[in-house]
């Protein structure tokens, strides 16, 4: 009798020793009871191994985020050097392992840390719970948006040496692109922190202030176009209309401060019932005022068709499309990247 006793007392013994190992820990079953909502935002995840649940812990916790739209927009060089320098804070600035971080298309990244993890055996799986501390982080976001505001100002006096200029154009684009960043920082803090993130969007430069100084340097711009050997102007139109997107204006006459000049070439040759347009465009943009080459191109090529028309206007057809791509990128590099000289 006393070793069925025994025997049962050391089977339900090993039972709760078993059921101790496997017991789910409180931050999975009720996070905020450990990490209470007051204080801090969570995520959990789960996974057949540890940084698949780790991953989807992070997600989970960004998400509250709502959305992120990831950008097509390529950074400026400007952009990518404050960044590299440490002068401009941005919402994927985190210290989650890489291995995390090249998985997740979020942005909404700081202040998040996977604070503790659990493998379940009974059902080999892993959970995880990443943790944002709120008044930590909402103190990291504020320093952010206060840094990048400064710069902002600082791109903004500098565009006023020359409100005129290229160069005055480039520093209101390089402020738009900080202000931009902090438009998402600022989204992100709110949700952590309404009425702290509501006071700094009432000190910052906001977005249409910029936008308004934009083009009213623009309109001030005026670029002279001279293209020899341009019938009726199909090539000129299409640098219009590049020109036309950032709100400058083009002219005829060579008294303006930029302007562009060039040499259309063509050649008409036949090989058996096809007709070849041989073509090349060569382009100079100059600053006449700083009386400097500011970037040079050359568009070449060769289009066949059945009839020398066909060929001619294809040839055409062709330019107006490569303009549009790499004279647009050679020039968008250009303003974007342009540092102010004086």
């Amino acid at each position: 009798m006393k070793k069925i006793g025994f025997l049962t007392f050391f089977m339900f013994s090993a039972c709760l020793v078993f059921c101790a190992k496997n017991k789910m820990p409180e931050w999975i079953i009720v996070p905020s009871n450990v990490y209470p909502s007051d204080l801090y935002l969570n995520g959990t995840g789960s996974g057949e191994n540890r940084e698949m649940a780790e991953l989807e812990a992070v997600k989970n916790l960004a998400s509250v985020f709502g959305q992120t739209v990831i950008s097509q927009n390529v950074a400026s060089k400007k952009m990518e050097q404050a960044i590299s320098d440490g002068k401009i804070g941005f919402s994927s600035s985190g210290n989650l392992q890489q291995n995390i971080t090249s998985q997740i298309q979020a942005e909404n990244l700081i202040g998040i840390e996977v604070a503790e993890y659990f493998y379940n055996k009974s059902e080999k799986k892993w959970y995880a719970i990443a943790i944002l501390e709120k008044a930590k982080t909402s103190a990291i976001y504020e320093n952010f948006i206060q840094k990048n505001d400064d710069e902002v100002r600082k791109a903004v006096k500098n565009a006023e040496k020359d409100l005129k200029s290229f160069y005055g154009y480039s520093e209101i684009a390089f402020a738009l692109e900080i202000a931009l960043e902090n438009e998402k920082l600022l989204k992100n803090l709110s949700v952590i922190d309404f009425e702290k993130a509501d006071s700094l969007s009432h000190k910052v430069v906001p977005l249409q202030t910029l936008q308004s100084l934009q083009k009213n340097i623009a309109d001030n711009i005026t670029i002279f176009i001279n293209l020899k050997n341009d019938e009726d102007n199909k090539i000129k139109s299409a640098f219009q209309d590049i020109f036309s997107k950032y709100g400058f204006k083009t002219s005829t006459t060579k008294k303006e401060r930029y302007g562009l000049t060039g040499k259309y070439n063509s050649e008409i040759s036949k090989k058996g019932k096809v007709s070849y347009c041989t073509y090349t465009l060569d382009l100079q943009f100059s600053d006449y005022v700083e009386k400097e080459e500011l970037f040079a191109i050359n568009l070449k090529g060769r289009e066949g068709a059945p009839s020398e028309n066909d060929a001619i206007n294809r040839t055409y057809r062709v330019l107006e499309k490569n303009i549009g791509t790499e004279f647009s990128e050679n020039f968008d590099s250009y303003i974007n990247d342009l540092s102010y000289k004086k």
